[in-house]
């Protein structure tokens, strides 16, 4: 036995977390700097729920030039850091994907906007949901969307 004990007994760190570090999924590749990113589970192109995504954009008072999409398969992360520093991004919109996806580790309030890291926040369910949803989408609208993009409360 040796004099000093063994304090530290982990495991190596598996390599899926080397995705905070760095982007290897591509998901940021070729995408400009803009101040607002949505960050979603997949949906199709030109299907409902783009068409519904389109339409909270617009209600938003946002062009084209003013954000950029995201979609995240179940096995995809981003880190956050390099979201932020990569796309210059003051507001963020999860539409299903959780804050630990992108390596933050913070609970944001459902449906509603939030700060964090100088960012506004709005945390919700996937496009899917929110199209069954019409109460929790009405939330969304009044507490999260319209504050930041219209209304303008939070700068």
């Amino acid at each position: 036995m040796s004099e000093f004990p063994d304090i530290i007994n982990t495991q190596i760190i598996n390599a899926k977390w080397d995705a905070f570090w760095i982007d290897s999924s591509g998901a940021l590749d070729a995408l400009p700097p803009r101040p607002t990113v949505v960050v979603s589970t997949p949906f199709e192109p030109a299907g409902a729920e783009e068409i519904q995504l389109r339409k909270m954009l617009q209600a938003c008072q946002l062009s084209d030039e003013d954000y950029n999409i995201i979609k995240l398969t179940d096995e995809t992360v981003v880190a956050w850091h390099l979201i932020r520093d990569t796309l210059k991004v003051k507001n963020v919109i999860l539409l299903g994907v959780t804050p630990e996806r992108l390596g933050v580790s913070v609970q944001f309030m459902p449906h509603q906007v939030s700060r964090f890291n100088e960012c506004n926040w709005i945390a919700t369910s996937s496009l899917q949901e929110l199209m069954q949803q019409q109460e929790i989408k009405g939330h969304v609208w009044k507490y999260g969307l319209k504050p930041v993009f219209v209304d303008k409360v939070y700068g």
